[in-house]
């Protein structure tokens, strides 16, 4: 997360722009993958970083971007995850199991455990 708040304290305007393309990207993402197990939404997850590397400020910001969407997308201030904390266990789960690279997986794992996500009910 260290890039994206970096980018946010340097009042970056193109942030937000990044983050309305990812989580556009993310829809159409999960919209392919609705009943697909983690292990199939895993190998599109191994090919699409490098699309969020490209399209959302660059290596280290596509990464992070990915990932924080991916994951936080589930998430509101008010209820949590709620309903939707299998969702957000699914995104996680199947970065795990990505091909992608171990930077995306430990800003999963830094995400997760930042939202409570591993945490058990």
């Amino acid at each position: 997360m260290h890039f994206v708040i970096e980018l946010l304290m340097q009042e970056n305007d193109n942030v937000i722009a990044y983050f309305k393309i990812a989580k556009q990207k993310w829809r159409e993402i999960l919209n392919q993958h609705i009943d697909d197990s983690e292990e199939a939404l895993a190998k599109t997850l191994s090919l699409e970083q490098f699309w969020f590397e490209n399209n959302c400020g660059g290596r280290w910001e596509g990464q992070e971007i990915m990932v924080i969407c991916g994951i936080t997308q589930f998430y509101s201030t008010d209820t949590g995850f709620g309903t939707d904390r299998p969702s957000a266990l699914r995104v996680y789960n199947a970065f795990m199991k990505s091909h992608c690279s171990l930077e995306v997986k430990g800003e999963a794992d830094k995400v997760a455990k930042s939202y409570y996500l591993l945490e058990e009910e």
